[in-house]
């Protein structure tokens, strides 16, 4: 087996062919899965193959190789601009390497004079947004090539005898001590000043990710309470008024608490009534009916009119176009009104015009419009609303188009007015309001991604002054290593064989000594913070895992009663039915409602009434105690309990227990009660592979409970569900 391993080993060192595809096989390997860092920056690793190829194989072969590592990049950047700037990286390396360069130097001077010149045209002529990526993309594919090329450089240095075993087309590098430290000094030094930086930028691109979001979310929150109140305070007011004006004939009277009514709510542009034949008979302000003709004054055909003499409630209308009143965009709000004691039918409407125009007040209250833009849209994703520096035309159709990558799910692009032809990317952040429409809160990705250019840029200077202080050691230490060295081989030289030797004049092994001691301390320095560190990521991951925990249980508790939520039941009783499937065990699916609870909120408070809902919520969990039972609050004053059940006649009768309980149990807090409640309880049982949706057992569940409300409440229903049908009598 080592024979043969030996034998492929020699045929492929000896191939240069074969030698070239192994390596640009590796290189498309490793570059199958880029390293992904924040703002879509990808590590590209695998062009090492190359850079390793490009120290024994001729220009051709080396080329070669590129082209087949960089395969998999054509694919995961969508375009083939790698080809280009990589396949002629390779070339240039392997001709100035033939001409005695080190690989490391070749590179730095190729991306300094062709590649980053390169790619900044590549990116000017051919791809989109880009101004915004030119200093990014060129400063971090320079960067990227300098850790690839500096990790094969340490590849070549620790692997060197079993590179020397490889037929090589390059001539031998000469390598006196000065190259070699200068070489070795360059290498290392710019491999681990490229980590620790990419490593502080991606934990810097993090946090400033987080803050940006966070700023959106702080933003979104804003505008939609001040929105939902706005919203909300104007409806009251329309069905305030809409009362008063109910218990009034007279249109003077009208007319006056009209006006008043506009002069309180100035957030409407307009407000109007109509009769019951779609005229308009009043108007605030009163100088807007002289302006009407004839033909204007009918709402008869508007939605807010049909809707609240048809409905008889309350509407919020679509963002529409004023007309006769004016031409802005608005949203109306109506609500019937009544006569003469008629309450099924309406005499005519109140109208409001709600004014959109305030979500721009709101926008430049809550926030610094440079940083921040705000877009507000309807139900149908028209405009209502968008920051002056968008330019977006008001009820115009919001379009974006999902820029979304790996690291940020929510990044898009945007044409504005201004620059049609191509887009402006933002990080974007959705939330809608009571009445479907949206709050979308942007931040210029430019805006985020100019810091991590600025640092992109400090590590580019940074590794160039790197270079040039390795550059000056390199030939201070190459001095001081080579005097003693110079010496040591003149003593030598003389064969002097009495073994009277001078000894060396320099202090070159005490500075070894204390280097090697110095390197101990910083050694076991490191150890102990690196200690302290895990110790401190223990600490920070256990109180992460605590929180965690918390989050989920209060995810899945209902916050008054302490019973598992809706939530929570919904997603477990799959999990219940399927365990009991399998055991061929019957299930009993039940629903509890307290009876004529309404009446208890209505007589005695709210708080009364959430004192009873958590007595019987204790109640509830006490009698069905088992591991097996599942108790939850399903909604207002229904709960559910997902039992095992064998024995229908048992279920019953502990049902009536329970039920007397709870009717013989007196309810009183403070200074209210006690009072006495009761229950009605609707339950399905079958076999548990009756269905696995709750949906099923649920409907059955609650038509025995509307039986049991029908015969006279306090009571339990039981259906007994056949395992051939999804129905059968009441039990």
């Amino acid at each position: 087996m080592a024979k043969t391993s030996h034998k492929v080993s020699s045929f492929l060192h000896s191939n240069q062919y074969l030698l070239a595809l192994f390596f640009g096989v590796i290189g498309a390997i490793v570059n199958l899965y880029p390293i992904e860092l924040a703002f879509s920056i990808a590590l590209v690793v695998g062009n090492t193959a190359y850079i390793l190829a490009a120290s024994f194989l001729r220009p051709g072969l080396t080329l070669l190789c590129a082209l087949i590592s960089v395969i998999p990049l054509y694919f995961y950047w969508g375009h083939p601009f790698g080809f280009i700037t990589f396949g002629l990286e390779a070339w240039f390396i392997s001709m100035l390497r033939a001409r005695g360069w080190y690989v490391l130097t070749a590179d730095l001077v190729y991306w300094l004079l062709i590649g980053m010149p390169l790619t900044a045209l590549l990116i000017l002529s051919n791809m989109e947004f880009a101004q915004s990526f030119m200093l990014f993309s060129v400063l971090k594919q320079a960067i990227n090539a300098m850790l690839y090329t500096s990790l094969a450089c340490i590849l070549l240095f620790t692997f060197n005898d079993y590179f020397q075993s490889i037929k090589s087309s390059q001539p031998p590098l000469v390598k006196s001590l000065p190259k070699w430290l200068l070489y070795s000094f360059w290498s290392i030094s710019a491999f681990f000043v490229i980590c620790v930086s990419l490593v502080l930028s991606t934990n810097f691109s993090e946090f400033q990710k987080a803050q940006l979001e966070k700023e959106l979310e702080i933003n979104n929150n804003y505008i939609t309470h001040i929105g939902n109140s706005y919203l909300n305070e104007h409806q009251q007011a329309i069905e305030n008024i809409a009362y008063q004006l109910s218990n009034m004939t007279d249109l003077a009277e009208r007319q006056k608490a009209l006006s008043k009514f506009h002069n309180l709510y100035p957030g409407f542009l307009t407000m109007l009534i109509a009769t019951e034949q779609g005229e308009i008979e009043l108007a605030s302000p009163n100088s807007i009916m002289k302006k009407l003709a004839v033909d204007q004054r009918s709402v008869i055909d508007r939605p807010y009119f049909i809707h609240a003499m048809k409905e008889q409630e309350l509407f919020v209308s679509a963002v529409f176009l004023g007309r006769g009143f004016g031409a802005d965009p608005i949203i109306a709000i109506s609500a019937p009104l009544y006569q003469d004691g008629r309450v099924t039918d309406p005499s005519g409407i109140v109208e409001g015009s709600l004014n959109l125009g305030n979500f721009g007040l709101y926008d430049k209250i809550g926030h610094d419009e440079k940083l921040i833009k705000t877009i507000v849209t309807d139900q149908n994703d028209r405009i209502i609303y968008s920051s002056d520096s968008l330019q977006l035309e008001t009820l115009s159709k919001f379009s974006y188009e999902d820029r979304a990558y790996k690291n940020s799910s929510n990044l898009i692009s945007l044409k504005l007015e201004e620059n049609e032809d191509e887009g402006e990317m933002f990080i974007h952040k959705q939330t809608q309001l009571m009445n479907n429409w949206k709050i979308h809160s942007l931040i210029e990705h430019k805006f985020s991604l100019k810091n991590i250019e600025d640092l992109y840029l400090v590590m580019f200077l940074t590794l160039f002054v790197t270079l040039l202080t390795a550059s000056f050691f390199a030939k201070r230490f190459a001095i001081h290593l080579s005097r003693p060295l110079r010496f040591v081989m003149d003593e030598l030289s003389q064969a002097k064989n009495t073994g009277d030797f001078r000894d060396v004049p320099y202090e070159t092994p005490t500075e070894i000594q204390k280097l090697y001691q110095e390197l101990k301390l910083n050694r076991l320095a490191l150890l102990k913070n690196q200690k302290e560190l895990e110790n401190q990521v223990l600490e920070r991951t256990n109180a992460l895992n605590q929180a965690n925990h918390k989050l989920t249980e209060q995810a899945n508790t209902d916050t008054l009663t302490r019973l598992y939520n809706r939530r929570y039941f919904e997603k477990n009783f799959k999990v219940m039915q399927s365990i009991f499937s399998r055991n061929n065990s019957s299930l009993m699916y039940a629903i509890i409602d307290l009876d004529f609870f309404k009446n208890i909120n209505d007589t005695h408070g709210h708080l009364f009434g959430d004192y009873c809902l958590v007595t019987v919520a204790n109640m509830l969990k006490k009698f069905f105690n088992r591991d097996s039972d599942l108790v939850a609050r399903f909604g207002g004053e229904e709960f559910v309990v997902v039992s095992q059940c064998d024995d229908v006649e048992m279920l019953r009768s502990r049902m009536d227990k329970f039920l007397q309980q709870i009717a013989g149990y007196e309810f009183k807090d403070d200074d209210i009660g006690p009072i006495t409640l009761t229950i009605s309880v609707g339950i399905a049982v079958g076999k548990a592979n009756y269905s696995n949706l709750g949906e099923d057992w649920f409907a059955v569940a609650d038509e025995c409970l509307y039986d049991a409300k029908d015969n006279g409440r306090n009571q339990t229903k039981i259906t007994v569900i056949e395992s051939s049908a999804k129905a059968s009598a009441n039990g």
